[in-house]
């Protein structure tokens, strides 16, 4: 992350901004596509103050009720919300590398500015000041992210499907492999650890008519 190019910030409102800031939750949903990439900052709707740095990877959607129920590990939006009639954040824009500040940095904030603030320059130079402070970003990164973080890196599917204990235990047993030669585990961490050694990642999952089948990883996330 090039802290220098740290220019906008957007807007996160409760609970998720605080799910964020506690390695909780990847994905904010956003009602529309971006195509913004590289470092923001992250503000907490209302404050007028910053109060963390993240890297915006990628931006994803618009997904189906279905993978936003197969996802709820990294967006954490319960079912009763994304289920209602009037509901319409289907786009999930990737957020990593979350790196808190020691204190709030307040900024000027301009009429208008709903999803996304400009930062002054001001701003844009004690969030600098700040990050240059502290220690390396490697540093940062195991501070601020739960001591198992780098083993919630999991595989995703082309559908939106996630390897994850919510969705693909059955009867509490996670199934892995390829068909015909299918493994069972009753701990994730261990078929996870069987998934990460496979070329292609396979497992089986329910679909959205709760019937399971056998589906394939095209990248791993966290």
């Amino acid at each position: 992350m090039e802290i220098g190019d740290v220019t906008h910030g957007l807007i996160i409102d409760q609970p998720w901004i605080d799910l964020i800031l506690d390695g909780q939750k990847s994905w904010e949903m956003r009602a529309t596509d971006t195509h913004r990439r590289g470092p923001i900052a992250l503000i907490r709707k209302g404050s007028k103050q910053v109060c963390a740095v993240a890297e915006l990877s990628a931006s994803q959607g618009p997904l189906s009720q279905a993978q936003l129920s197969n996802t709820r590990v990294l967006h954490c939006i319960p079912p009763d919300i994304y289920r209602a009639p009037d509901y319409k954040w289907f786009h999930a824009w990737h957020l990593s590398e979350v790196i808190k500040l020691p204190t709030p940095v307040p900024y000027v904030h301009k009429n208008g500015s709903v999803i996304w603030a400009e930062l002054d320059v001001n701003a844009k130079k004690t969030i600098a000041s700040m990050l240059n402070q502290q220690m390396d970003f490697s540093t940062l990164e195991e501070s601020n992210q739960p001591s198992i973080a780098a083993n919630l890196l999991v595989p995703i599917s082309r559908d939106g499907t996630v390897f994850c204990p919510e969705e693909c235990a059955r009867n509490g047993v996670y199934t892995v492999g390829d068909k015909g030669d299918e493994k069972r585990f009753t701990d994730f961490h261990e078929a996870l650890a069987y998934l990460r050694e496979m070329p292609i990642a396979r497992w089986r999952r329910p679909n959205e008519k709760g019937n399971w089948g056998i589906v394939s990883a095209v990248d791993w996330i966290d």
